[in-house]
Formats: structure tokens, C-alpha cells, sequence
């Protein structure tokens, strides 16, 4: 079965949902499930203008992510992304890391690309050109350091 991507529907929200609280504690706090089940919501009230995807394997959600220009600053955030814990090292986080940078060149091809991970991530992210431009200790709970990541593009 074939992998797809495609963009994100008020009906993919509980398929979402169930892949992020797949990757608490180690990925995410417990305390990130309502700010992504909060972001969700305002996603799903903006008339899907925003850049958020799904990630489907077999005609099941195990996964999602996008972007965006948040701040309105002429730099782009990838935004929740995240494969579900049980397609963990397969390739699924690549084809939407991918997806998501093919996106971004499409839509805005000289923005930089941010993103904000922990210690147990950036490894994932450096191998595609993103570079630690910070760190900061115990920042989403005692033991998660954020990494701040740049891409060039």
C-alpha cells in the first residue's frame, strides 16, 4: 500500500491526536497534548487556509505536520510533526519532512525554515541541512532541552 500525504480535514482530527499521545512522555510533555489538541481547534476554525498535512499508510492516519508563517516575519515554522510511535524508523518522517520543505519552496523559496525540538529529535532534523543555532536546558520540562534549528533554502 502506498504512502499518502494530503492536506488536513476536520476528520483527520482524532487520527492526529492519537499519533501525537503516541509519543508521550518522550517526544512531547503531556502537557503539549492540549496545546496541539488547542491548535487543532484553530486550525480547524481559519477555513484550512493554514499548511498542515496527514500522513497516510493502509487508509490510517499515522501522522501529521505542516507549517507556516506564524509571526508574520518572512520566516516559515515547521509546525507538529510527528509519526505515529509504531512507524517510528521506517522512512514515514522523512517523506513528510520532505513533503513539508518541497512545500515550503513551492509557496515561499527564500524564506528560512525554523523549527524548535528536543535532544531525542534534532539528530532527525540535522540530517537534513537544519543546524543548531540554540539550545536551551529543561525548557519544556526538567530533562527536555529545546533545540532552535535553522534551514536554508
Amino acid at each position: 500500500m502506498e504512502v499518502q500525504i494530503k492536506k488536513y480535514l476536520n476528520t483527520d482530527r482524532l487520527g492526529c491526536i492519537n499519533a501525537f499521545k503516541s509519543n508521550v512522555p518522550i517526544y512531547f510533555t503531556n502537557d503539549e497534548i492540549q496545546d496541539f489538541e488547542a491548535f487543532l481547534t484553530r486550525l480547524e476554525n481559519i477555513d484550512n487556509k493554514a499548511q498542515f498535512y496527514v500522513i497516510y499508510y493502509e487508509n490510517k492516519i499515522i501522522g501529521c505536520g505542516g507549517f507556516g508563517d506564524k509571526d508574520n516575519n518572512g520566516i516559515i515554522s515547521l509546525a507538529w510533526g510527528f509519526v505515529h510511535k509504531d512507524y517510528h524508523k521506517m522512512g514515514y518522517g522523512e517523506k513528510l519532512l520532505k513533503y513539508r520543505i518541497e512545500q515550503i519552496k513551492l509557496l515561499n523559496p527564500k524564506f528560512p525554515v525554523i523549527i524548535d525540538t528536543t535532544q531525542y529529535s534534532y539528530g532527525f532534523f540535522e540530517k537534513y541541512g537544519f543546524k543548531v543555532t540554540k539550545i536551551t536546558n529543561d525548557y519544556y520540562e526538567v530533562g527536555m532541552h529545546r533545540y532552535d534549528m535553522t534551514l536554508e533554502i
